[in-house]
């Protein structure tokens, strides 16, 4: 497969429902679990020659990640990233603004105000610098400061991080150190969105996709609202463990805030 717009990036969007697509020249849908849905969006789908489209339900943003790993040409990619429907990247409303989400109206009037030159511009020069783009860190607080694996404990379950440790232990064992110290820490980037270079990309989803795997041997997924996309939720983490990592080899993260669009906005 191959890039189909002249720009320096692109952005893959991962769509699993008919929604208002932004009409922008560096956006990509990808329809995830195409494989066994029920509707076909109409444009590409996470089912390519080489794919894990069928475990979607559980697997989530994460087929697209795959599909886009094995069957694009990393030659037509140098820089790429992954967003959602509804969730893009954006820029600071003002110098003042410190949000790490700003909300919009689900209309294409909200595609122009996210989607801004500057904007291009600032993904660009940032990529070309040799940064990656995460999304702007979440605190956890609740009635008390949470660190991250509390709230993966609480909100999801303890056997599956035992089940991610271990893999890490078995396969990456130089990275346990950074996954404890990110997981004791209180702030994160959410949703599985990064853009960075095909090189960078290619070593997180090697790091990833063998965890997973390694994890997908012995675990028995409990089809609830907070644990049905246990893998998605799993990689959230290992990203962020794996950022740190890096940014201790000398990495350089940039951070943008989200646009997320919303009904009530």
């Amino acid at each position: 497969m191959q890039q189909e717009n002249s720009n320096s990036f692109t952005l893959f969007c991962v769509f699993f429902k008919p929604f208002i697509c932004p009409n922008v020249d560096y956006i990509k849908p990808i329809q995830a679990g195409k494989k066994t849905a029920s509707f076909d969006l109409s444009f590409e789908g996470d089912d390519g020659s080489d794919n894990i489209s069928e475990w979607n339900k559980n697997f989530s943003e994460l087929t697209v990640l795959y599909h886009i790993w094995k069957n694009y040409n990393p030659e037509q990619i140098r820089f790429w990233g992954l967003c959602s429907y509804r969730r893009y990247f954006t820029l600071p409303k003002n110098i003042f603004d410190k949000k790490r989400i700003q909300f919009y109206p689900i209309d294409e009037a909200s595609f122009a105000k996210i989607f801004t030159p500057k904007l291009k511009n600032t993904i660009e020069n940032k990529l070309n610098e040799g940064y990656i783009i995460l999304p702007k860190k979440y605190r956890f607080i609740k009635l008390k400061k949470w660190s991250v694996k509390q709230q993966y404990v609480k909100d999801h379950d303890a056997i599956s991080w035992q089940l991610t440790e271990d893999a890490v232990k078995k396969l990456y064992p130089e990275y346990i150190q950074s996954i404890n110290e990110f997981m004791s820490g209180l702030t994160a980037s959410w949703y599985n969105m990064l853009i960075a270079s095909n090189e960078f990309w290619n070593g997180y989803l090697t790091f990833l996709f063998n965890i997973l795997f390694e994890i997908k041997k012995t675990i028995v997924v409990q089809e609830t609202p907070s644990l049905s996309r246990i893998y998605g939720n799993i990689a959230e983490r290992l990203l962020n463990a794996y950022v740190l990592h890096h940014k201790k080899l000398g990495q350089k993260v940039y951070y943008l805030p989200i646009a997320e669009l919303r009904n009530n906005s």
